[in-house]
């Protein structure tokens, strides 16, 4: 089913194609606000039936429209009304709440009578409940009230739905209709059938389950459309918590303000544009993508993860799609830095897998977490995050050389640190692991974070602590991107003992983690300390942090462009070799662009450029085929099929949009670039490898510490067209790989 996902600030609205939110959908359709769900119904009939689509668009991610018909059934006065013969619209969007305006044209030579019937109501479900990841008891849904809150004018059309929660605190969904309904009736809630399909063993078997509605409103409008004269109705449905008054809108000027706010953005951000419409497209769209999903937080910008699951803060989300766009808009990865550090781990808690300087996995705000029955007030199970908030630390300071935000943000990198080495290691062998302490925590704290995720070939799980494949690498970068930093700082001492301990790290690694019989590193390391045995993409990152010597990294980017772990639309997650191999599931077989974004960045830097433009160009040949050239959270890795003209199969419950999916196309315009910057030096340096569909690169207003740059790259090579402030270019050899040097660091 195709979804229409709408999204402003922290109100977002998931619905069908149709745009409405049925009864019983299992897809987490509805709107939400504050991680919780203020509508789960909301049905549209016209003369007693749902209206003909014929087209439906969300591309502008806070304004869709949706043009449909009539069907057969319409008839007025004994004439027939022929099919398609009535304009339906619904355009709609998202500010503080839904606005939506439903509009009708007649265009027969005769009036036609419409019924229109409108059916809302909330079930206001914790985000938790609606991904059924736990059944805990809810307060109480109190009936319906009308004519309270809105606007005096409209006391007569305005209705409210409520709520009180175990919390003791009141939420509620009020609704206002622009034009008085002919029948506006509250609707007691009950028990409802709905239809799904059950699996027996020889078929599948159609049946009805029974299901718990809530109360809610219907509102019915008694129109008569004559020929050729439009009409409308405007309705808004606006969540609010506790005491919260909602705020007054009119619905062609909030469109015509948010239309400014997403012009701002565009000119806020570099200018990226190439020869190739359709990869301007991708890029375009990641670009407006992150504008939906960014927050301006009193700390800055910063990305909730994805809709609808993962609205909200997430750590490890954030790092890596800051560290993607940092090209794009530096400020992104700012904000990012600040709010983290801003909720860093301060003390031991094991309810929320807390300890001192750990950065936070995620954070919610609904009913649940507010109670206490969930740890995320903020949840710290995140084994990568941490170093992760270094890495990207660095890179800001390659970027920006801000030396006001490099004392800000010093304390927090000295504690990161020091969680690594105090509380990350957790048993003293040089390693990071993890091991959930939460009784309500996650079993697996890297990003692949799925139960099943580490898995032996005999189907066991691997037991903990763990210590990831890509963690380590992980924390070898940043150690080596803070020793140089710390070097220029003038903390020698400090600097001379993380590049040792990053050393350190490296020689040992090859030694525990390489599978000699794969020629691959391993997953990781259980707690017994044997080989998790899979194959899988999490080498790639390994060459992304430099920590794979030039000995093994020809082997690991053959293998990871290999027909095992190539679908032909992108790198999967796993083997395709591998017992555990699943092209359907989250984690076992998937292709996630993000993961293809940080492994081609890995291969680009050790030279491989080809196998890098390999990857790149799967991944966007897969973005042509999914709609508005969106790249989603992750997709199928089914093999794709030249001979049949195969598709690439997505997900059903992918986010989209999706904050690092959006930052993909960026990251793989920034590895294509071989960007790196050196704001302290006054330096950019450029190594392009165009691949075949792409021989034009346009940037614009690239900031690099105080200066602005504006360059075209071409196969001819670089030229500088506009320079503010002080700044060298820098093209290196192009085709020349660096390995032992990372990204934006000089190794000496």
């Amino acid at each position: 089913m195709e979804k229409l996902v709408l999204i402003e600030d922290q109100v977002f609205l998931v619905s069908d194609e149709l745009g409405d939110i049925p009864f019983g959908n299992s897809l987490g359709l509805g709107l939400y606000y504050l991680d919780t769900r203020f509508l789960s119904i909301f049905e549209l009939t016209v003369n007693g039936a749902s209206p003909v689509l014929l087209s439906s668009s969300g591309e502008q991610n806070f304004m869709g429209h949706l043009q449909m018909a009539n069907p057969t059934w319409l008839t007025c006065d004994g004439k027939t009304v022929r099919p398609n013969s009535v304009s339906i619209r619904r355009n709609r969007f998202i500010d503080c709440g839904l606005e939506e305006r439903i509009g009708f044209f007649n265009y027969n030579s005769f009036p036609v009578d419409v019924e229109l019937v409108l059916t809302l109501a909330a079930d206001f479900k914790d985000m938790f409940q609606v991904r059924g990841l736990t059944k805990e008891p809810a307060g109480v849904i109190l009936p319906p009230s009308q004519g309270k809150v809105l606007d005096p004018d409209y006391q007569d059309s305005t209705i409210s739905l409520n709520y009180l929660g175990l919390d003791n605190i009141s939420r509620r969904t009020d609704i206002l209709f622009e034009v008085l309904p002919a029948v506006l009736e509250m609707i007691p809630g009950g028990v409802r059938e709905t239809a799904v399909v059950v699996p027996s063993a020889s078929c599948t078997v159609p049946t009805t389950t029974k299901e718990i509605s809530p109360p809610g409103v219907r509102a019915t409008f008694r129109l008569i459309l004559e020929p050729n004269k439009p009409y409308s109705i405007t309705m808004y449905v606006t969540p609010a918590v506790a005491d919260q008054k909602p705020r007054r809108s009119f619905f062609d000027v909030e469109v015509k303000e948010l239309r400014k706010s997403y012009d701002k953005w565009a000119a806020e951000c570099t200018s990226l544009t190439t020869d190739n419409e359709f990869f301007d497209r991708m890029l375009a769209r990641g670009r407006t993508d992150l504008r939906a999903l960014v927050t301006n937080r009193p700390t800055g910008l910063f990305p909730a993860a994805g809709v609808p699951w993962f609205a909200a803060p997430f750590g490890r989300d954030a790092l890596i799609a800051s560290l993607q766009t940092i090209a794009l808009n530096p400020d992104i990865a700012i904000g990012t830095l600040r709010f983290l550090a801003l909720h860093q781990g301060k003390e031991v808690n094991d309810w929320q897998d807390e300890q001192p300087g750990k950065i936070l996995h995620e954070v919610r705000v609904g009913e649940m977490s507010i109670r206490g029955t969930m740890p995320h007030t903020p949840y710290y199970g995140s084994v990568d995050a941490t170093p992760l908030f270094l890495i990207l630390f660095a890179e800001v300071m390659c970027w920006l050389d801000d030396d006001d935000l490099y004392r800000e943000l010093l304390p927090a990198v000295e504690a990161a640190l020091n969680w690594i080495d105090e509380f990350g290691d957790m048993d003293g062998d040089g390693y990071v692991e993890y091991r959930s302490l939460s009784a309500r925590g996650l079993r697996n704290h890297t990003w692949k974070d799925s139960r099943d995720s580490y898995a032996f070939p005999t189907g066991d799980l691997a037991e903990p602590p763990i210590a990831p494949v890509e963690v380590q690498g992980y924390v070898y970068d940043a150690k080596v991107r803070l020793a140089e930093l710390f070097e220029r700082k003038g903390e020698g001492e400090l600097a001379r003992r993380l590049l040792e301990d990053a050393e350190r790290l490296r020689d040992r690694f090859h030694r525990d983690f390489w599978m000699e019989d794969e020629r691959f590193l391993a997953q990781g390391l259980d707690g017994s300390k044997r080989r998790i045995p899979s194959v899988t993409s999490n080498a790639g990152h390994c060459l992304w942090s430099g920590i794979v010597s030039n000995e093994f990294a020809r082997t690991i980017a053959d293998r990871l462009l290999g027909e095992d772990m190539f679908s032909g639309w992108g790198i999967r997650t796993l083997s395709s070799q591998s017992p555990h191999f699943n092209p359907m599931s989250y984690h076992n077989g998937s292709v996630w662009p993000h993961d293809n974004s940080i492994v081609t960045a890995g291969l680009k830097r050790y030279g491989f450029d080809e196998h890098a433009n390999q990857a790149i160009s799967a991944i966007f040949l897969a973005g042509l085929r999914f709609r508005y050239g969106r790249l989603p959270e992750l997709f199928c890795g089914f093999p794709r099929d030249t001979r049949y003209f195969s598709m690439p199969a997505q997900y059903p419950v992918s986010c989209s949009p999706q904050a690092w999916a959006a930052g993909s196309p960026i990251f793989f315009l920034h590895s294509i670039l071989g960007a790196r910057a050196n704001a302290a030096e006054g330096k950019l340096y450029l190594r392009p490898t165009l691949p075949e569909w792409l021989n034009e690169v346009t940037v614009r207003n690239l900031r690099v510490g105080k200066s602005r740059v504006d360059f075209l790259v071409n196969r001819q090579g670089v030229q500088v067209s506009k320079q503010l402030g002080e700044l060298e270019v820098v093209v290196e050899e192009m085709g020349a790989g660096k390995p032992d040097e990372p990204a934006g660091v000089t190794m000496g």
